[in-house]
């Protein structure tokens, strides 16, 4: 496969895995582990409901707001985070279904005609360890514009972050996923692609340190006993990339990811974004992807935006 076409099959790859991931996960969220398997025994189908009523295969805040900063980097022809912001304000004004009440704060300010860094300040600023996993489901077309600009990547996924979720640890999160994206778009294999995403979050010396110990924490052979599939950012990464990199495929991996309850829809859309990503495009398993409704603007975004770098 040439170098273009890879890039490209990861690029779609990691945007439907994202969705994928949302839409298989958001029913089971809030849920338990055990009481995902007392309902389904494994949940490996897309079912539908949940608290947000969901039909089998509906996505939630996780895409759309994937979805905006994409179609927002392929508008004005790169990243511009005041124009991410009022797209973002605009949805949440007339949709935001799912939004978390951290990104809530901060987009009812930005949707009332204020800045939006005063806004995620203010926000950041009413409770200071605030540090959801908000900023970190959404990040992944920052990698996909940025691949061949290390240090734009850095600042745009610190930048992303930003918008509404202020805390280093959020910021160093969405770094380090997009430097991880970056590897498997180059076409590095998973483990590969981890110990260079890790050298390059090691270069930057104010980076967070707890981020890179949590991916880290992710390697090893824990349990699901030992995981905590909060919304907690850490704990999101931490979960995700478990997820990924103790599965094979596509399907073994999602399917880890969802059943560990919490905050499934996120976590499996971070598995999704991954595991796309690396495994391509055609991984996703058929019998998902045709409930995915936006699955086809999503491929044209994926092309577009890797055809701006």
């Amino acid at each position: 496969m040439r170098k273009t076409d890879r890039i490209l099959n990861r690029a779609e790859g990691c945007l439907l895995g994202l969705a994928t991931g949302d839409a298989l996960g958001a029913p089971v969220e809030g849920s338990s582990d055990v009481e995902i398997r007392n309902r389904f025994g494994m949940l490996t189908e897309m079912v539908g409901g949940g608290w947000l009523n969901l039909r089998p295969g509906e996505t939630t805040d996780d895409t759309a707001q994937t979805r905006i900063m994409t179609e927002s980097i392929v508008c004005c022809g790169g990243f511009d985070a005041d124009d991410i912001a009022y797209r973002f304000a605009e949805w949440f004004r007339t949709d935001g279904k799912g939004v978390g009440k951290h990104t809530s704060r901060v987009l009812s300010l930005i949707a009332v005609g204020e800045d939006w860094e005063q806004a995620a300040l203010e926000t950041q600023a009413q409770n200071p360890d605030s540090s959801g996993n908000g900023s970190l489901m959404r990040c992944a077309p920052v990698a996909l514009l940025e691949h061949k600009n290390l240090a734009r990547l850095v600042k745009n996924s610190r930048l992303s972050s930003r918008i509404t979720h202020q805390h280093p640890d959020c910021q160093w999160s969405c770094v380090f996923l997009n430097l991880l994206i970056v590897e498997l778009l180059n076409g590095h294999e998973r483990f590969e692609a981890f110990q260079l995403a890790t050298d390059k979050y090691n270069d930057n010396s104010d980076a967070a340190p707890e981020v890179l110990r949590r991916s880290l924490s992710a390697l090893s052979e824990k349990s699901i006993d030992e995981l905590s599939p909060t919304a907690y950012v850490l704990d999101t990464l931490e979960c995700s990339l478990w997820s990924w990199l103790h599965h094979f495929s596509f399907e073994e991996a999602l399917v880890a990811a969802v059943n560990l309850g919490g905050d499934a829809d996120t976590i499996g859309a971070i598995t999704g974004a991954l595991a796309g990503c690396s495994n391509g495009a055609g991984s996703i398993p058929n019998r998902w992807l045709v409930h995915i409704q936006n699955a086809r603007s999503l491929r044209k975004l994926a092309e577009a935006i890797v055809n701006i770098s």
